[in-house]
């Protein structure tokens, strides 16, 4: 999210109507005010540029485009979000292609998609009351902020001892150092509240059976071979997760490469 795009969100709302020229000027820094005084949010302290994606996520999640936590960072769920508003603008479907590509038959006791309400809850209450946190012997650097790291994971508990497990075997394998070189480290998100990118049905991140790692060169709509994750150097990485359980997307259906969730296609 550059500053045109806030400007250009700042002007849906009729809180900017300047120029779309991508300069933060006190106007551009007004309709930041704005809706700043309209959250009752305080941004004091953050850098300017944290307070115009910040705005940008207010917008967005105003009028239904889910940015997630208005944080002043923009990761893929902001960037997912602003694609969203686009096509919604531009008048042109963001529907995902989530077809298999493969009729491997997975182990019985990991859910399909479809059955994931009976076997994980009903997003929201339901399953938040069966989330538990994951530690990790070593830290993942956060995707959108690589200055901070964390080691424990919310997950849901029926899928937390295999996502722990993959996790610390990815660790063993390639060790802290070669994973940050290949940024297998930066985690970009596990349970989130939300909907399916380009769909209404509910996220398996909302069932808190999926995990994502490095989102830029992994992205939604990104395949193989562009998807960095299609790559040689991260086929154990693949593996060690699909072992352990936790599918990738790259090999379910094709795409958003950073994905991996305890479901299988269904």
């Amino acid at each position: 999210m550059n500053t045109s795009d806030v400007q250009t969100l700042l002007a849906e709302l009729r809180y900017y109507s300047g120029a779309i020229d991508g300069i933060d000027g006190p106007k551009t820094l007004a309709g930041v005010e704005i809706t700043e005084r309209n959250a009752d949010a305080s941004s004091a302290g953050w850098a300017r540029r944290r307070r115009l994606v910040a705005a940008g996520q207010r917008v967005l999640n105003g009028m239904g485009f889910d940015a997630g936590a208005v944080d002043g960072w923009a990761g893929h769920n902001t960037n997912e979000a602003l694609i969203a508003y686009r096509s919604h603008r531009a008048g042109t479907p963001s529907q995902v292609d989530r077809a298999p590509i493969t009729d491997k038959v997975w182990p019985d006791d990991i859910p399909r998609q479809g059955d994931c309400a009976a076997y994980y809850g009903t997003p929201g209450a339901d399953v938040q009351s069966q989330l538990s946190q994951i530690s990790l012997s070593f830290p993942l650097r956060i995707d959108w902020n690589l200055d901070q790291t964390v080691t424990r994971i919310s997950v849901h508990q029926r899928a937390a001892p295999q996502l722990r497990a993959a996790l610390e075997a990815v660790h063993e394998h390639y060790g802290l150092a070669r994973m940050q070189a290949l940024g297998i480290d930066r985690f970009a998100g596990c349970y989130n509240h939300r909907r399916m990118r380009g769909g209404s049905k509910w996220s398996m991140h909302a069932y808190g059976c999926a995990i994502d790692f490095y989102a830029a060169p992994n992205a939604l709509r990104m395949g193989c071979p562009e998807a960095l994750f299609c790559g040689p150097e991260y086929q154990d990485f693949l593996d060690i997760m699909e072992a352990h359980q936790w599918l990738p997307a790259i090999r379910l259906w094709g795409g958003d490469a950073m994905h991996f969730q305890r479901a299988t296609l269904g």
